[in-house]
C-alpha cells in the first residue's frame, strides 16, 4: 500500500475509534438484554450522526449481529446491540477496556493526564517487565491478571508501542507512561505491546534500552490466531479481501513492505497482513535468543492461561520474582465479537502449513505445545 493510501486508512480507522470510544464510554443509561445491551444517548443531531456512522460501520464488519438505533418520537436516542453468543462479551469487553487502564479512551482528561506526566518524566521509572506478544494471544488478560498484585503498578495504558512504532521519540517520552519512582516503591511496573516478539528491530531496541528487563511471550495455536487477526483487521476496516485471499496475498504484500521494515519505518502490510508469519513463533524466539538469555524470558500458552490460570499465573509471578496474588476473576477480556467458523478446508490447509514450524517449536521449547 502507498504511503498516502497508508495515511487515509489510519485516518479513516482513527475516526471510527474515536467514534467507537464514545458510543461505548458517553451512553446515559444502559439496559442488558436477553441477547445484547440497550444503550442510551441525549437526543441530539450529533449523536444520531454518530451512532448512524458508528451502525453503518459495524454492521459491515459484524454481518452477524445487529446494530440498530431506535430514535422514537421522544426521549433518549437508544442503540441496540443485539447477536448470537459472545455479543454481550464483546459490548461489555469494549466498554471496560475503554474505562481501564488498558486502552483509554482518548478523552480530555486522559489528555491533560498524559502531558502531566511528561513533564515529571525524569522522575518515572523505566518497565522491569514487558509482554511481548503474541498479537490476539491473550495478552490482555495477562495484563490484567497481573497487575492486579498489590506490588505491580500499571503503565498509563497497556500497549505503548515505543519499541516498534515510536522510539524516534526517545527514552523520556517512554518514561511518561509509567509511574514515579516513589509510586511505585519496591514494586514492579510494565507494559505489554504484543507486536514486540514480531517486529525485527524490537530486540535489539529493548536490549539497548532495558537489558535487564524480564520479558513474557505467550503464545496460541497459530491457526486461531491468524484467523482472529483476520476477523480483527476485517472488523477495523483493515481487510477487504476474504481470509484465504488475504492468506494467499501475503507474501506479496509483506515483500513490498520489506525495505520500510529493514529501515525501521512503520510498515502497513507488515503489521496488518502479516496472518501466518506472526504465527512462526520458533523463529522469532530464536531471534530474541541473540539478545536476551533464556532465562529472561517466560513462555507461555494460551489455552493454558484459559485452561489453568492459577497454575499459569503461579508461575509468572514466580519468574517476575514475586508470590502469587489471585485476580478478582479468571475471564477472558478484549472479547471479540462473534464472528464466523474457518472453512475447514481452509483450515486443513493452514495447519498443514504450521506443522513443521509448531514441531520446531516444540524441540527449541522442549515441551509440546500441543497444536
Amino acid at each position: 500500500m502507498s504511503e498516502q493510501g497508508d495515511g487515509a486508512v489510519a485516518g479513516a480507522l482513527g475516526r471510527r475509534q474515536k467514534v467507537t470510544a464514545d458510543v461505548m464510554t458517553r451512553a446515559t443509561e444502559v439496559t442488558e438484554l436477553e441477547d445484547g445491551y440497550e444503550l442510551h444517548y441525549p437526543r441530539t443531531a450529533a449523536w444520531r450522526e454518530k451512532l448512524d456512522d458508528y451502525c453503518a460501520a459495524w454492521s459491515k464488519s459484524c454481518p452477524n449481529m445487529s446494530f440498530l438505533v431506535q430514535p422514537g418520537e421522544s426521549g433518549p436516542l437508544v442503540l441496540r446491540i443485539r447477536g448470537p453468543e459472545g455479543t454481550k462479551a464483546f459490548v461489555e469487553g469494549a466498554r471496560y477496556m475503554l474505562t481501564s487502564h488498558f486502552n483509554p479512551a482518548p478523552t480530555l482528561g486522559h489528555k491533560l493526564r498524559v502531558a502531566g506526566q511528561l513533564a515529571t518524566s525524569p522522575l518515572r521509572s523505566l518497565p522491569d517487565f514487558l509482554i511481548i506478544g503474541a498479537k490476539k494471544c491473550g495478552t490482555t488478560a495477562l495484563y490484567s491478571y497481573l497487575t492486579q498484585h498489590p506490588r505491580i503498578v500499571p503503565a498509563l495504558k497497556k500497549e505503548i508501542y515505543f519499541f516498534n512504532a515510536y522510539y524516534q521519540r526517545g527514552t523520556l517520552w517512554y518514561r511518561s507512561h509509567f509511574p514515579t519512582r516513589g509510586a511505585k516503591g519496591d514494586g514492579l511496573t510494565g507494559e505489554a505491546t504484543p507486536d514486540y516478539l514480531y517486529h525485527p528491530h524490537c530486540a535489539q531496541r529493548i536490549r539497548d534500552t532495558l537489558p535487564q528487563v524480564k520479558l513474557l511471550a505467550i503464545l496460541r495455536n497459530p491457526v486461531d490466531r491468524a484467523y482472529s487477526f483476520y476477523n480483527h483487521n476485517l472488523r477495523a476496516g483493515l481487510e477487504t479481501l476474504t481470509f484465504e485471499e488475504a492468506v494467499a496475498s501475503e507474501e506479496e504484500r509483506l515483500a513490498a513492505d520489506a525495505d520500510k521494515v529493514e529501515a525501521g519505518e512503520f510498515g502497513f502490510d507488515f503489521m496488518h497482513h502479516s496472518y501466518l508469519s506472526r504465527g512462526i513463533y520458533v523463529d522469532q524466539l530464536k531471534h530474541w535468543e541473540k539478545f536476551f538469555p533464556r532465562e529472561q524470558l517466560h513462555v507461555l500458552r494460551t489455552e493454558d492461561l484459559y485452561e489453568r490460570p492459577e497454575e499459569m499465573l503461579r508461575a509468572a509471578f514466580a519468574f517476575l520474582g514475586l508470590d502469587y496474588h489471585a485476580p478478582d476473576a479468571f475471564k477472558k477480556l478484549n472479547a471479540a465479537p462473534p464472528y464466523p467458523e474457518m472453512e475447514a478446508s481452509a483450515r486443513a490447509r493452514i495447519e498443514a502449513f504450521f506443522e513443521p514450524h509448531n514441531r520446531r517449536l516444540g524441540e527449541y521449547l522442549g515441551r509440546d505445545m500441543g497444536w
